[in-house]
């Protein structure tokens, strides 16, 4: 590496590995089968099949490094699963350790290497590596079609524009940019795939000047692909989308890009609705989605309306704002166990009938972390999870009417840590049969039994500890705060010395956070602005937690990790959408780096005002701050301006242009 002083695209690397026949009998020594690697933008999914190992003693270790850097980092916690689980009333037939490098800056190769270890034998160390993606952005065709209202016509010239939208994506090919003019429009279907560097850009030149109406169709408003193919890159970017059965239908789409939109008065906002399994590393980011579903709604019925429905693999769904569904965020759909590699993070989610997010049918990997749910039945449902791992970390729950986290149908391969909840009646309950659970450093705060689990799992690793609890019940043999396999501990000083299990874990109360309180009732919205889960200085959640390699984001921590989703003392997550300021609809003449999220020079938060720098950007690196930027990349900037001792790291071989 050096320093200066003072593509979206990525397909899953799967690494083929050789095997020998191996007999219908037990087979202890562990031999590999498969390496499947997944990048999204700021993980790194690791997925290693393997043959034998049936005395389940083999390890997996996974470590990663910036290429150029020296040290290696440990990975996550790896999962394991094996052919004879129970998942979902069926074998699992499948056999892997599965985990990932997380937090990681994008667009930037990373060294991968894998440990696995076996005392039967088969043990190997595997090298390799893989980029993160990099957030999609424009081509750089100069092709623009222009659009105004109308039902027909025009060629798409500044001059003559196209009349009405559906003339225009008729007409585009890959790396135009349709640029649609403030008014109202009908519904139109787009077929055509852009490529990696000129994807197919539709976009309102005025954020949500332009209105997609569909007039209360009973199909969908905005249509992207066909039921028979795959449709690639493509951005949807800054309309008003409304009043249909489907605002966005998504038909087996890969590399799409919806953001910066608003979707209301629809039965599902974002929809694959194809059983086909063929989407993969779609992006839905910083959209307001607003449903026509009832809350609340108490006589049992499940309404299957959704905000986000998504398939596939290396799918991204952040800072959203979703509302007035049956599920906010779903994966649930056919098929079943193709899913790898999810990313659901920062989204803000109210009035949902039944979960607020559900990662229902996917295998490994997936991630759901920093998001905030509020009056919904179900916090994150995992039903079931197909091996795992589920990373489920630094959430906020309040007012749910059933349980925090619904592991029925047998997931196996849950990692549930720093999450905070709070809740009327049972803080979480689920079906017997969920296995290989960490569940480490959650608050939970309810009124009735804090947990109520039973029915383990014979063989099943289980480990929860170092949690925070509190019921509103008194604690005796009347009203016990908790049943572990069906078997009932009145409090926290019972449980703690039962030798069974949450040997660390603690009581906590509503004055361990800045401002909470127990909900009035379910049927009574809550308010985000009426809580504050942050914790105060005396607050005894500090420090009370247990460290996790790579899951939590260690930066943010000052000693040991803190209980509950908050550190003390971090900056309050932003949650949503946030249309005061678009990044890549801001200027881009200039850009000063701020280092607010890490060091990754393609990440759009680390910019003033946000945004990646592009070839005809003046870049300003400042002095004094505690991270700067990292480029192994080939980049253009326009000019470089570095300030009191700033600074810039490249890797050996980046050309890093200043075309002034």
């Amino acid at each position: 590496m050096r320093s200066l002083m003072s593509s979206f695209y990525f397909i899953a690397i799967i690494i083929f590995v050789s095997t020998s026949f191996i007999s219908a009998q037990a087979v202890d020594e562990m031999l590999l089968s498969r390496v499947h690697i997944n990048p999204t933008f700021e993980h790194i999914a690791v997925h290693v099949d393997i043959i034998g190992d049936d005395n389940l003693n083999s390890e997996m270790l996974i470590e990663f490094r910036p290429q150029g850097s020296a040290a290696f980092l440990p990975g996550s916690l790896v999962m394991r699963a094996y052919p004879d689980m129970v998942v979902g009333d069926s074998l699992l037939n499948m056999n892997f350790h599965a985990g990932s490098a997380m937090h990681l800056m994008p667009n930037t190769e990373y060294d991968l290497r894998l440990t696995l270890q076996d005392s039967d034998g088969g043990s190997q160390v595997i090298d390799t590596s893989a980029s993160t993606n990099k957030f999609p952005t424009v081509g750089s065709s100069n092709n623009t079609l222009y659009v105004v209202p109308g039902t027909g016509g025009g060629d798409g010239s500044i001059g003559t524009p196209f009349q009405g939208i559906q003339a225009a994506v008729s007409a585009a090919v890959a790396g135009d940019i349709i640029e649609v003019s403030d008014g109202l429009y009908t519904p139109f279907v787009l077929d055509e795939s852009g490529t990696e560097d000129l994807p197919i850009v539709i976009k309102s030149t005025n954020l949500h000047g332009a209105i997609i109406d569909g007039n209360n169709t009973s199909t969908a408003v905005v249509t992207i692909g066909v039921f028979d193919d795959s449709t690639r890159y493509v951005i949807i970017d800054g309309f008003d989308i409304k009043n249909g059965k489907w605002g966005i239908d998504a038909q087996n789409t890969q590399y799409l890009a919806i953001k910066n939109n608003k979707i209301s008065d629809v039965d599902f906002g974002i929809y694959n609705r194809r059983a086909n399994g063929w989407e993969h590393d779609q992006y839905i980011f910083n959209n307001e989605i607003i449903g026509r579903t009832l809350w609340p709604q108490t006589n049992g019925e499940i309404p299957a309306e959704r905000g986000v429905d998504i398939r596939g693999n290396r799918n991204v769904v952040s800072h959203n704002m979703i509302s007035d569904f049956g599920d906010g965020i779903s994966t649930d759909g056919p098929p079943y166990k193709i899913s790898y590699a999810l990313d659901i993070h920062h989204n803000d989610i109210t009035r949902v009938v039944d979960d607020i997010i559900e990662i229902d049918g996917s295998i490994s990997n997936t991630r759901v972390y920093n998001n905030r749910g509020y009056n919904g039945r179900m916090g994150v449902s995992v039903a079931p999870v197909f091996g795992g791992p589920a990373y489920i970390f630094r959430n906020e729950f309040y007012n749910l009417k059933s349980s925090a986290f619904k592991m029925n149908r047998q997931p196996a391969g849950l990692v549930i840590v720093n999450n905070s909840v709070v809740k009327l009646n049972r803080g979480l309950t689920s079906d017997n049969g969920w296995q290989n659970t960490v569940f480490k450093n959650n608050a939970i705060l309810s009124s009735e039994y804090v947990f109520e689990e039973y029915g383990l799992v014979a063989g099943s690793i289980d480990d929860w500890n170092y949690n925070g609890y509190k019921s509103l019940r008194s604690g005796t043999s009347g009203a016990p705060w908790f049943k572990w396999d069906n078997i009932r501990y009145n409090n926290i000083a019972t449980i703690t010395s039962s030798g069974v299990t949450e040997a660390n874990s603690i009581g906590i109360d509503f004055s361990d956070f800045v401002d909470v309180s127990m909900p009035q009732s379910y049927a009574i919205e809550a308010l985000t602005s009426a809580n504050d889960f942050q914790l105060p200085l005396a607050s005894t959640l500090i420090d009370a937690g247990v460290a996790f390699d790579n899951v939590l984001d260690h930066e943010l921590i000052n000693g040991s990790p803190d209980i509950g989703a908050y550190e003390f003392g971090q900056i309050p997550t932003r949650y949503g959408h946030d249309f005061s300021e678009v990044c890549d609809r801001l200027d881009v003449s200039s850009r000063t780096w701020n280092g607010s999220h890490n060091e990754g020079w393609y990440h759009p938060a680390n910019w003033t005002p946000c945004g990646v720098p592009i070839h005809s950007t003046d870049v300003v690196i400042p002095g004094g701050l505690l991270r700067y930027p990292f480029v192994n990349a080939n980049t253009t900037i326009s000019n470089l301006y570095i300030l009191n001792n700033g600074k810039l790291d490249l890797i050996e071989g980046t050309v890093f242009k200043i075309s002034n």
